[in-house]
C-alpha cells in the first residue's frame, strides 16, 4: 500500500473483488459436481453449496472429503463446502472428492467435485470498476489476526490508506467491536499513518471475527473518503480438545451375534472451527474390560463400535467396559485428546433347550382319584432365570387320548406338574404309558443365526391301583321324556346298578335320595321308577319342565354309589284359551270397537294362533249385530254391526287353539255414554250397577251426618220452646217420643232473618224411580227451576211473640197448618227419614267417583236448574205440614224436668 502506481491499486482493487465473488450452488447430478470459484480461497471461506439429496440413499451418510484442503457441512436442505487454508486455484482448476459412508456396510463412494475459476472474467469485470476510480487505494484486501498469538503487543495487523492524503493532511480512525465495543481496546490505529494494532490474545471460540468501521477525514473534519467496513478474521488455534457428547455411553449386543455386527457409535465434539485439522477426529479403543478375546473394533472417524467375533456368549461373559479416546488433528502430531466408557450388556438368547433331570418317571394313582398333583418335574436351562428364554412349557404327547392327566408349568420353579383331573377305572385301564415334552416359549437360535425348536422328550409311567367302590349306574346320568298328567304308578325308566368287582346287579339296594317334589317311587331290589303324582306341564313348581332325581345305590359291603334321572315333561293339549277379561265396555260416542285377550297355558305347539269366532248355534241373531276380527293370534276385536241402544249385551265367542281344542265364552258388552270418548260416564246406562265398597262407605257416612244435622236442628228448637215464659209441656200422648239432642243451641247466624228455606221440593218418590238423565229426572228439574222461596220469618225466642215461641216449618203444599194438639207424629218423621236416605244412597250409587254429598244448612236458596240432587241441603227438604215440630210442646209430664233443663240453657 505504500507505492502510489495507479497500476498497484488496480491490482489490489482486483484481487479483493475477486475475493467477493458469488459462489455457486451447484444442483447438478451427483456423480459430477461443478463449483466456480475465485482464484485465491481464504482460509474458512466458504467454497460452494452441494445439494445431495439425490445421491443419499436410506441408510448412507456424508463422512467428509477425500482432501484435507476441504470439510462439508450440512446446513438446512444443503450440504456447504469450506476450505481449511489459503487456496489459489489454477488455470485448469481443481477438484476433490465428497466421501459418502453407507453404514450398513461400511463401503464408501466418492462424489466428484471440481473447481472452475473466474480470473479472467474477474479480471475483466474489476478493470471496468477501477477505471472509474483509478485514485483510489482506500479499500485494502481483507486480513486476519491469530488466536491465542504469543508474540510482542501491540502487533501490526494491517494499515488503511486514502489517495486523498496527497490533497489533505488526513487522520485516520477506527470504531466498533474491539475499539469502543466490548472487547474494548482490543485494536488501535495510528491516525496518521492508518497502521491498525491488536493489544492483546483473542479467542477465536468467543469473537470468530470483528466489524471494524474505518474513518479518514481532514483536520476541520472533512471526510473526502466514505466510511470504509473492515472484516477482521480470527485465525484458529488448536486449543480445545475434543470431549465425548457422553460421559459413558450404554449399548446392548445379542449373544452370538454375527462378526461386524454393529453394537454402537460414539460421538464427539471440538469447538474449535469446524471443517480445520483442529477438528477432524479419530476414535480408537484404549483397553476393553475384560481384556480377552478381544470382542469390538470402532471406525477411527466415526466412532461406530461393531463385533470382531461372533463368540459373544452371555452364559460366559454378559458385560463388557470400553475405555475409549479421541484425538483431533486426524489423530496427527500436535493432536489434543479426551477419554470416554462405553457399557456393553450382552443380551442373553435362546441358545439353551431345557432338559429333564431324569431319564423316565413312574408314579402310582388310586383309580376314581380326580384333582391332585402325582409328579413333579424338574428341568435344566442355562438361559437367563425368568425370562421366556428360561420358562419351560410342559405337553403331553402320546398316552393322554382318554383326557385323565394335565401338564402345567410351576411359575416360580419351572418344574413341570403332572396331574390326573378325571377319574380312572382300573377295570377299563390298568396303566398308562405317557410321554412328555418340554420346550421354551421361544424358539432356539443357532451358532449360524438360524431358529429352531427343540424338545427334549420323557417317558412317565401310570400305574393305576385298584379300589374296592361301590355300585354304578349304565350310564351315570339317564336322560327321559314322559308327557304330563300321566296316571300315578307309570313306568319313568329301570335304572339297574353293578358292582364293579362283580359286574352284577346281584344284591344291589335302591334309595331315593334326592326328590324334593316326591314325584317318584323308585323299587329297592329293582331300580324301577314310577311316578308318584300326576306331573303337570303347566305346574310352576317346575318353570323349566325339567326335574333331576338322585338314587342312592348300595351293595352288599356297604359301598354305595348314585345315579341321577333327569326327567322332561313332555306337554299335552290339555288346556283351552281363554279370555282374561269378559267385561268390556262399548262407548256410544268413542271408540267403535271393544277387544278381547285370550291365553292358552299350554306350550306354544298347543297354543296361539287362536282362532276367534261368533257362536251363532244358540242365537242367529248374533251375526246381525256384531262382527269378530282376529288381530295378532291373541286378541280380536268385536265391532258393533248395528246401532243398538244402550244396555248389556251377552256375546257368546268361540276360541279354538292352532290344534283345533277350544270352547264358547260369554263375553259382557256394556254400550254405554263416555265423556270423554274411552271411559263409561258415571251415570251408566246400565240400571242395575253394584255398589263396590268405597260406594257404601260414602252412604254411610252421609247418613251419620244427615242425622247429625238433625239433632241440631232439634237442640235449635229445644232452646226456642225453653225460652217461652214458663209454657206448660202437654202429655206426649200415646206416643210418647222425645228426639234425643246432646248438641248446644246454633249460633246467631243459623237463626237470622236472611235464612231461606225453599217452599217446594221435588218429590223423592219421583226422584227414586226416574234415574237421573232420563227424561222424567229432567222434567223434575225443569219443575224445580220454578220453584219460590219464602224467608221464614225468626223470632226471638225469648220473646215469646209470633206464634207463641214455637217454630212452625212451611209446607211444600204452600200452606201453614198446625196438626192437632201440636204434634208431629213420628212415624211421619220415620217415612221422611227413610225417603230422603233412599234418595242419597240412590245417587252415591250412581256416582263412580264416589263423591260425598255435601249435606248441611247453608245460607242460599236453590242452586239452580240442572242440579242432580235438586235441593241444596237436608232442612230445605223438610216436608210442609208433615214436618211441624210442635209436637216437642207435647211430651209427658216425666220428660218436663228435662225440657226445664233446655230452657234455662
Amino acid at each position: 500500500m505504500g507505492a502510489t502506481g495507479p497500476y498497484r491499486g488496480l491490482l489490489i482493487m482486483g484481487c479483493y473483488l475477486a475475493l467477493l465473488a458469488p459462489l455457486i450452488v451447484s444442483e447438478k447430478p451427483c456423480h459430477k459436481l461443478k463449483l466456480t470459484v475465485p482464484l485465491v480461497i481464504h482460509s474458512g471461506a466458504m467454497v460452494g453449496k452441494v445439494n445431495l439429496k439425490s445421491c443419499l440413499l436410506p441408510n448412507e451418510v456424508v463422512a467428509g472429503t477425500n482432501n484435507p484442503d476441504f470439510v462439508v457441512e450440512h446446513v438446512n436442505s444443503h450440504y456447504v463446502i469450506y476450505s481449511t487454508k489459503r487456496i489459489t486455484t489454477t488455470d485448469h482448476g481443481s477438484s476433490f472428492g465428497i466421501i459418502i459412508l453407507d453404514t450398513s456396510s461400511l463401503t464408501e463412494k466418492i462424489v466428484h467435485v471440481k473447481l472452475v475459476n473466474e480470473a479472467e472474467v474477474g479480471k475483466t469485470r474489476h478493470v471496468r470498476e477501477l477505471l472509474r476510480r483509478t485514485k483510489r487505494r482506500w479499500r485494502p484486501m481483507p486480513f486476519s489476526v491469530h488466536e491465542n498469538y504469543r508474540g510482542k503487543y501491540p502487533c501490526h495487523v494491517q494499515q488503511i490508506q486514502s489517495d486523498t492524503q496527497l490533497d489533505y493532511d488526513i487522520i485516520y480512525s477506527i470504531t466498533g467491536q474491539g475499539v469502543d465495543q466490548d472487547p474494548i481496546g482490543l485494536f488501535t490505529i495510528n491516525e496518521k499513518t492508518g497502521d491498525i494494532y491488536i493489544n492483546a490474545q483473542v479467542d477465536r471460540e468467543q469473537y470468530p471475527f470483528f466489524q471494524v468501521m474505518g474513518y479518514a477525514k481532514t483536520v476541520d473534519g472533512y471526510a473526502p473518503e466514505s466510511p470504509l467496513d473492515l472484516m477482521i478474521m480470527v485465525e484458529d488455534d488448536n486449543d480445545n480438545a475434543p470431549i465425548f457428547t457422553e460421559t459413558t455411553f450404554c449399548a446392548e449386543i445379542l449373544e452370538n451375534s454375527k462378526a461386524g455386527t454393529i453394537v454402537g457409535r460414539v460421538n464427539a465434539t471440538d469447538r474449535d472451527q469446524p471443517g480445520s485439522a483442529h477438528t477432524k477426529l479419530r476414535y480408537y479403543i484404549v483397553q476393553q474390560i475384560p481384556p480377552v478375546p478381544p470382542m469390538f473394533n470402532i471406525h477411527p472417524e466415526y466412532g461406530i463400535i461393531t463385533t470382531s467375533s461372533n463368540r459373544l456368549d452371555r452364559e460366559t461373559q454378559d458385560h463388557y467396559t470400553l475405555l475409549l479416546e479421541v484425538r483431533d488433528m486426524d489423530g496427527k502430531i500436535g493432536y489434543l485428546s479426551s477419554t470416554g466408557t462405553m457399557s456393553i450388556t450382552v443380551v442373553d438368547g435362546n441358545d439353551f433347550a431345557p432338559s429333564f433331570v431324569k431319564q423316565s418317571y413312574q408314579v402310582e394313582v388310586n383309580e376314581n382319584e380326580s384333582g391332585m398333583v402325582l409328579l413333579h418335574m424338574p428341568v435344566m436351562d442355562n438361559d437367563m432365570p425368568n425370562t421366556a428364554n428360561w420358562r419351560a412349557v410342559f405337553s403331553i404327547t402320546k398316552g393322554n387320548e382318554l383326557g385323565h392327566f394335565n401338564i402345567t408349568t410351576d411359575p416360580k420353579t419351572n418344574e413341570g406338574l403332572l396331574s390326573v383331573i378325571k377319574p380312572i377305572d382300573y377295570e377299563k385301564t390298568k396303566q398308562f404309558l405317557l410321554q412328555v415334552a418340554v420346550a421354551n416359549e421361544v424358539a432356539i437360535i443357532t451358532q449360524s443365526g438360524s431358529k429352531t425348536s427343540a424338545v427334549n422328550t420323557i417317558p412317565v409311567t401310570v400305574i393305576v391301583k385298584n379300589v374296592d367302590e361301590g355300585p354304578e349306574c349304565r350310564p351315570q346320568f339317564k336322560q327321559v321324556q314322559l308327557n304330563e298328567n300321566q296316571t300315578i304308578g307309570t313306568l319313568v325308566a329301570d335304572f339297574p346298578a353293578f358292582d364293579p368287582e362283580t359286574d352284577s346287579s346281584a344284591g344291589v339296594r335302591y334309595k331315593i335320595l334326592s326328590d324334593p317334589l316326591s314325584y317318584v317311587n323308585v323299587d329297592a331290589n329293582t331300580g324301577r321308577i314310577t311316578t308318584a303324582k300326576v306331573l303337570d306341564y303347566e305346574s310352576k313348581e317346575l318353570p323349566s319342565h325339567q326335574y333331576n332325581v338322585t338314587i342312592l345305590t348300595t351293595d352288599q359291603s356297604g359301598k354305595s354309589g348314585t345315579c341321577t334321572l333327569m326327567m322332561i315333561i313332555k306337554d299335552i293339549n290339555d288346556n283351552v284359551p281363554t279370555v282374561g277379561r269378559t267385561e268390556v265396555n262399548f262407548c256410544q260416542n268413542g271408540r267403535p270397537s271393544a277387544t278381547i285377550e285370550a291365553e292358552d297355558q299350554d306350550s306354544g305347539h298347543h297354543g296361539h294362533p287362536y282362532s276367534f269366532s261368533l257362536d251363532v248355534s244358540k242365537d242367529p241373531n248374533v251375526e246381525k249385530n256384531w262382527r269378530i276380527i282376529a288381530k295378532d293370534g291373541t286378541t280380536a276385536q268385536i265391532v258393533e254391526v248395528n246401532n243398538l241402544p244402550l244396555g248389556t249385551y251377552m256375546v257368546p265367542v268361540n276360541i279354538v287353539d292352532k290344534q283345533g281344542y277350544g270352547t264358547t265364552q260369554v263375553i259382557a258388552i256394556r254400550k254405554c255414554v263416555c265423556s270423554d270418548s274411552i271411559n263409561c260416564s258415571s251415570r251408566s246406562s246400565d240400571k242395575n250397577v253394584a255398589l263396590g265398597g268405597l260406594a257404601i262407605l260414602v252412604m254411610v257416612l252421609s247418613a251419620l251426618l244427615f242425622a247429625l244435622l238433625l239433632c241440631l236442628l232439634l237442640a235449635c228448637l229445644c232452646g226456642a220452646g225453653a225460652g217461652m215464659s214458663k209454657a206448660g209441656f202437654p202429655d206426649d200422648g200415646p206416643q210418647q217420643n222425645l228426639l234425643i239432642n246432646n248438641t248446644e243451641a246454633p249460633g246467631a247466624d243459623v237463626m237470622e232473618g236472611n235464612f231461606k228455606v225453599p217452599m217446594i221440593m221435588v218429590n223423592p218418590d219421583t226422584v227414586g224411580t226416574a234415574p237421573p238423565g232420563s227424561h222424567e229426572s229432567a222434567q223434575n228439574v225443569g219443575q224445580m227451576g220454578q220453584i219460590t222461596t219464602q224467608t221464614i220469618k225468626t223470632t226471638n225466642l225469648h220473646s215469646g211473640s209470633g206464634t207463641g215461641g214455637r217454630l212452625t216449618l212451611q209446607s211444600r203444599q204452600g200452606g201453614h197448618h198446625m196438626m192437632e194438639g201440636g204434634r208431629h207424629a213420628y212415624g211421619d218423621w220415620h217415612s221422611f227419614v227413610n225417603t230422603h236416605l233412599g234418595d242419597k244412597l240412590y245417587m252415591c250409587g250412581q256416582d263412580e267417583e264416589h263423591q260425598r254429598g255435601e249435606d248441611y244448612v247453608r245460607s242460599y236458596n236453590y242452586e239452580g236448574k240442572g242440579s242432580a240432587a235438586g235441593s241444596v241441603g237436608c232442612c230445605s227438604e223438610l216436608r210442609g205440614e208433615e214436618d211441624r215440630l210442635d209436637f216437642l210442646n207435647q211430651l209427658e209430664p216425666k220428660f218436663r224436668t228435662l225440657a226445664e233443663v233446655c230452657a234455662k240453657k
